[in-house]
């Protein structure tokens, strides 16, 4: 059995409508041997860990191509296995080749995920990256941050909710939200002079993050391993936008027919460094994304808050009513003093080294 290993991210075309055909730029080496050897000899992993499963090619998931490639040069599928980060890639997978696959036959899905990995003791980053131990016993300056790079539609609504509840307040948190023209999804008209709002200092958000989380080393990502204790340690919770592209919680084409084609199958979960740098720094947070994200959490061994606040919209897949009940508890967090948010921070320690101690021993 000769093991080939195709990694989607050296693709050079990656747009969400227009994926590059992987099966036909990136396998060049497999064709070569099947020239020569029997299809039972290859064994093959598509990888794609980075962000999204959500890609279309030719208007259709793209795995539909994986299957297609198989049947092509005649590969047993239980050869073929794609690599995802999303957490739901089974379910997702076994959706769509329920709706729209041609054949019996299931490649095989395995799931990876880089945010529970940067920040292992026995991984990469680990003895370069500087966190919180021993969180800092004095009153903090602001309550909560909310950190947004890259503004990913669901963002957009995010962050433009918060600022119609009053919650872009960035005398008391430390919050950035910033243009970004991938989604013509428009804020509020009376948000706009505001943007971009980077807590207190200026620039773009390239500039700025650069300036709060600085690089440990060379070869260290600061989006990902710089030193975040600024944010963390003057802060008493985390607002959580994970990264994803779930369609319970924005459409994210302008073509209708590809939405409801999604709808019908596509869900994803990703858990990035926005969710575990958090924890790396013992830090509580209010997770928005796809519902089961705590679930998910918790069934790792991860203790999640629930006895501090109402996280009820883990499992609430109207984005709606969602966000609604997201901003209630950031409402009601917000309004406490930081006397009280400082007391109750302390009191959730336990959970707080737990969910630590977990990250750091995988």
């Amino acid at each position: 059995m000769n093991e080939f290993f195709v990694t989607l991210e050296h693709v050079s075309d990656s747009d969400w409508i227009n994926f590059e055909d992987f099966t036909e730029t990136l396998t060049g080496e497999i064709v070569e041997f099947l020239d020569t050897h029997s299809p039972d000899e290859v064994k093959i992993t598509f990888s794609y860990t980075s962000e999204s499963s959500l890609y279309l090619i030719d208007n259709k998931w793209f795995l539909e191509k994986i299957h297609l490639f198989a049947d092509r040069y005649k590969i047993p599928y239980k050869n073929i296995t794609f690599r995802s980060s999303n957490v739901l890639i089974q379910e997702t997978y076994n959706k769509w080749h329920e709706l729209y696959s041609s054949t019996e036959q299931k490649i095989n899905t395995e799931y990876e995920s880089f945010g529970f990995w940067l920040y292992g003791k026995n991984k990469r980053y680990y003895n370069t990256l500087k966190f919180t131990k021993e969180a800092p016993t004095n009153l903090r300056i602001k309550k909560f941050n909310c950190l947004n790079a890259n503004m990913l539609l669901h963002r957009k609504k995010f962050c433009s909710k918060l600022f119609e509840e009053g919650l872009c307040n960035t005398d008391e948190n430390l919050i950035s939200v910033h243009e970004y023209f991938t989604h013509n999804f428009p804020y509020p008209e009376k948000m706009k002079p505001l943007l971009p709002i980077q807590f207190d200092l200026t620039g773009s958000w390239e500039e700025i993050y650069k300036q709060i989380f600085k690089k440990d080393t060379d070869s260290s990502d600061w989006n990902k391993t710089g030193d975040y204790r600024y944010i963390y340690e003057n802060t008493y919770f985390t607002v959580t936008t994970e990264s994803c592209m779930c369609p319970s919680l924005a459409d994210y084409h302008h073509d209708h027919t590809i939405n409801n084609y999604l709808k019908t199958f596509y869900r994803d979960m990703f858990i990035t460094e926005k969710t575990t740098r958090p924890i790396l720094n013992l830090h509580p947070q209010i997770i928005y994304s796809t519902s089961g994200t705590l679930e998910h959490l918790q069934s790792l061994g991860y203790k999640t808050f629930s006895d501090y606040w109402d996280e009820s919209y883990d499992s609430v897949d109207d984005n709606e009513e969602k966000l609604n009940r997201i901003m209630a508890v950031v409402k009601e967090l917000s309004n406490k003093p930081l006397e009280e948010l400082h007391e109750m921070y302390f009191d959730m320690m336990p959970i707080l080294k737990n969910n630590q101690k977990i990250l750091i021993n995988q």
